[in-house]
């Protein structure tokens, strides 16, 4: 019998094979994706689910409607109560898997919470403040921008969307530039992203999403970095999708697929299921992928792993772009070359970035030709903390805290060339760089099969001169000329020190705030996004 049983903080999903039971972890933090062709029992899986995974549970599921019966909330705290007693007797009939039995009730109980949750911010800040006077924390708590509404628009900013919400008049209200009207208003994708994360910012710690066919409404460009920011949002929850976007299990590390290949049916009830348990997206079968992928789009690949930094920025700087991470840059060269090499089979423009590593222009030109854009920065953290983002950032800060921005901005530096200047940190930085660059032209110079068969030497040499001696001096000048977005555009200062420095000086608890609250002022800064697209080069031209 399948069932889910509480472990602490985990949840185990137990599931009826016919021969076995395979068991799946809900993890906080470690979504579980559903996957398969249409018609296998992934919405009767679903179903299942929604019946078993506890009062914790926020289910949404893929009957559900996209709309609003009123331009403002109709539900009373009363009719709230009771969807709460209602909802899992409805849920658990058959027949919800097809027919809509709450009809918008789960869209109004959305902003009726997140409404609530904005009032109960405010309101709690507002007590602190009567009691405490001037000097209460609650004031710089909210001048921090992280009240459920500041959530809402950074999470809907993060997914590509040019609208905010607002608290107008004491109703929630929907605003793009200058005009303001009631969220029922928004279009098809913008409602059904603000009622996902209406969902989520509202609900409770320790809360089960289950989220059948997130995809509906929504363009691949905004459902793939809205659903990974979701989950970055709540780190503490568990996360279960039913979807057919296949950029999704890719968004996150810890992911753990299920892929429903069919069921066996006993009347209206599912008796077993055929299901493989994947541990990453790399083990989906072709013929899903085949079967799943849509219309042509553009894929970005770039070097690293996947992380927390690059997805949302890039997704905020680039709306369009599938963004895909491979170790090397000789692993981008051969995604972006083996997908160009057969671009009538399939319906994907692909593009790759790769560090500069001292490339002369011929071999910039060359790599460009052919789709790669090598760039002058090390890595995303030299967007995140270059010198447009600091001085937003500081200036930011300034106000919050009412001190002046030219004071913050030179601790802020201070900060930076003391960690950067630090016992072997030059040195540290200076060779990495230096390895770094041996590392890609070793590899770009390894031979092929075709030239090992028509060279035929017995004895492969390489002969490189070592650049740390050069890296070691310009680090050094650059420090002596106090140039500071130099050097985070250089070298990898992730290791040093600096970036935590940075963080502090301007007030930030750490990196983490210093980042998040980054990604937030890049989507609601066009001229800041263009800035920082500008840094990448040609390559910008080609995505935008």
């Amino acid at each position: 019998m399948e069932q889910v049983e509480s472990t602490g903080t985990l949840n185990v999903i137990e599931i009826n094979t016919g021969a076995d039971t395979k068991k799946i972890e809900i993890k906080p933090g470690c979504p579980v994706f559903i996957l398969g062709r249409n018609g296998t029992g992934k919405s009767a899986l679903v179903g299942m689910l929604s019946t078993k995974l506890g009062k914790n549970l926020v289910f949404m599921p893929g009957s559900r409607p996209g709309h609003f019966e009123h331009e403002g909330l109709s539900l009373t705290h009363a009719a709230r109560r009771d969807l709460a007693v209602n909802f899992p007797h409805w849920d658990a009939n058959p027949d919800t898997r097809w027919k809509v039995i709450s009809g918008t009730a789960r869209n109004e109980k959305a902003i009726h919470d997140l409404q609530n949750a904005e009032l109960q911010y405010k309101v709690d800040a507002a007590n602190e403040i009567k009691a405490e006077g001037a000097q209460s924390s609650a004031i710089a708590r909210l001048q921090s921008n992280n009240a459920p509404l500041d959530r809402i628009n950074a999470l809907l900013s993060q997914s590509n969307l040019q609208v905010r919400v607002l608290i107008s008049e004491g109703e929630l209200k929907a605003q793009r530039g200058d005009a303001v009207y009631s969220f029922a208003r928004m279009s098809d994708g913008e409602r059904a992203a603000l009622i996902f994360a209406a969902e989520v910012v509202a609900a409770p710690d320790g809360a089960i999403f289950l989220i059948d066919e997130p995809e509906l409404h929504l363009h691949p460009a905004i459902v793939v970095p809205l659903l990974k920011a979701l989950i970055a949002e709540r780190p503490e929850c568990g996360f279960v999708i039913c979807t057919h976007e296949l950029g999704l299990p890719s968004t996150s590390v810890e992911s753990k697929i299920i892929l429903v290949r069919g069921c066996e049916w006993s009347g209206n009830e599912v008796e077993s299921w055929q299901v493989d348990v994947l541990d990453a997206p790399e083990e989906i079968p072709e013929w899903l992928r085949v079967d799943l992928i849509g219309s042509r789009q553009k894929i970005l690949f770039i070097e690293g792993t996947i992380n927390s930094l690059d997805h949302p920025l890039y997704s905020l700087l680039f709306p369009k772009v599938s963004v895909r991470s491979r170790e090397s840059c000789r692993e981008v060269m051969r995604a972006v070359e083996g997908l160009r090499a057969v671009e009538k089979m399939h319906r994907a423009q692909a593009f790759g970035l790769i560090d500069h590593d001292g490339m002369d222009e011929k071999q910039v030109l060359d790599f460009e030709s052919h789709g790669i854009y090598p760039l002058p920065i090390f890595a995303v953290e030299s967007l995140y903390y270059s010198a447009d983002v600091l001085a937003g950032l500081a200036a930011q800060q300034a106000r919050t805290f009412g001190l002046p921005v030219e004071q913050l901005q030179h601790e802020a530096k201070m900060a930076a060339l003391q960690a950067v200047t630090a016992k072997g940190i030059p040195e540290h930085l200076a060779s990495r760089i230096s390895e770094r660059h041996i590392r890609d032209q070793l590899l770009l110079a390894l031979p092929d099969r075709k030239m090992m068969v028509e060279g035929a030497q017995k004895h492969i040499e390489f002969k490189l001169e070592s650049p740390y001696p050069g890296e070691l001096e310009r680090i050094k000048q650059m420090v002596s000329a106090e140039d500071i977005d130099a050097i985070v555009c250089r070298y990898p200062v992730r290791e040093s020190g600096m970036l935590n420095g940075i963080a502090k000086a301007l007030h930030f608890n750490g990196r983490t705030d210093y980042e998040r609250a980054a990604l937030i002022l890049v989507g609601i800064n066009d001229e800041l996004q263009q800035s920082l697209r500008l840094k990448l080069g040609k390559l910008s031209e080609m995505l935008v």
